[in-house]
């Protein structure tokens, strides 16, 4: 069964045209919204799989699990083939909310079995270290 090379979650992702290059942008390890309920606009989980002897002419099934802060959770599922010896997935995310403090879990699952996650701490900003506004004079 097809082998698992990379798994992250970042908050943008961009593949050059020319090069086939990928590009990670803000790698998603801490989010501090201003208050909650709060809307993470956007993520892109990246996994990269490399084949393995049996895989050329096999149909896999991808699956991103995001446990949200609540403990509901989301699935997005991606079906692939090899075509080289590399096949990478990038599954692109808009409008997670997050209710509440606590654990943001992206986990990855092949053909239903769990492979990897990529854990988000979600934190509540603490008013009384933020430092004074200016007053507009």
């Amino acid at each position: 069964m097809a082998r698992l090379e990379l798994f992250v979650v970042s908050e943008g992702v961009s593949v050059d045209q020319l090069t086939n290059q990928l590009s990670l942008f803000s790698v998603l390890e801490e989010v501090t919204p201003p208050d909650f309920p709060f809307v993470l606009p956007s993520a892109a989980a990246v996994s990269l799989w490399m084949t393995e002897a049996g895989d050329d002419d096999r149909d896999f099934q991808c699956m991103l699990r995001v446990t949200l802060t609540d403990g509901s959770q989301r699935e997005f599922t991606s079906n692939f083939r090899f075509r080289a010896r590399r096949h990478r997935v990038i599954q692109r995310i808009q409008g997670l909310p997050l209710n509440e403090p606590g654990m943001l879990r992206f986990e990855v699952l092949l053909n239903a079995e769990y492979v990897a996650s990529h854990e988000v701490d979600v934190l509540r900003i603490n008013s009384a270290e933020l430092p004074p506004t200016a007053e507009a004079g």
